[in-house]
C-alpha cells in the first residue's frame, strides 16, 4: 500500500535511509543522519507541491519516495521535482520500488510537476536500470567527483519529462 507520509513515518523513513548511507554505495552521505537533521527537508513536502509517499506492508514502512523541490527557492524550477527513493534492505528486489515510482508519476499532474530529475551515484546500478525502465534518460554526467569507500565515482543527471496527454 502506497500512502502519503506523515510525520508518524518520519523515524521508519530515516531509518531506511540509513541503510541506504551505511552501504556506502547508494548516497553521497557518509554520516547517519536523525529526524532533526532532516527535519527542514521533511517540512518541504506538504503535498501540496512535493510529497514523500511511504509504501507500507501490515502497517510497516518498507520504503518510501520523495519528490523533493530541485533548486530550492528558484521560481523557474517550480515545475520540476526532485525523484528520490529508498527502501528497506529486506524488501529490495520486490517491485516495490516501481510501485512507487508509478504511483508518484500518477500524482505528478496534480502536483503541477511536468519534469523530474533523478541525482544518483553511477555506482548504483540498480536505481540506473529502474530509471531506465521508467523511460529516464541520462541528461548528464559529473565525472569521479564523488569520493566514496570504494574510491571515485560519477554523479549522474538522470531526468523525464512529463506528458499530460495535452
Amino acid at each position: 500500500m502506497i500512502k502519503p507520509a506523515g510525520p508518524e513515518h518520519y523515524d521508519a523513513i530515516i531509518g531506511i535511509y540509513n541503510q541506504a548511507v551505511l552501504t556506502g554505495l547508494q548516497t553521497a552521505d557518509t554520516g547517519e543522519v536523525t529526524v532533526e537533521d532532516k527535519r527542514d527537508w521533511l517540512a518541504l513536502h506538504d503535498g501540496e507541491h512535493y510529497s514523500i509517499y511511504v509504501a507500507c506492508e501490515d502497517e510497516k514502512v518498507v520504503g518510501y519516495l520523495a519528490l523533493s523541490p530541485y533548486r530550492h527557492g528558484r521560481a523557474a524550477f517550480h515545475h520540476t521535482a526532485e525523484i528520490s527513493y529508498y527502501l528497506d534492505a529486506q524488501f529490495q528486489g520486490q517491485g516495490i520500488g516501481s510501485t512507487l515510482i508509478e504511483h508518484a508519476i500518477s500524482q505528478c499532474s496534480a502536483l503541477e510537476i511536468e519534469s523530474l530529475v533523478a541525482i544518483l551515484l553511477s555506482c548504483n546500478t540498480t536505481s540506473v536500470a529502474l530509471l531506465e525502465k521508467f523511460g529516464f534518460k541520462r541528461w548528464g554526467l559529473m565525472p569521479n567527483i564523488a569520493n566514496l569507500k570504494i574510491g571515485k565515482v560519477d554523479h549522474y543527471y538522470y531526468g523525464k519529462e512529463l506528458h499530460y496527454g495535452n
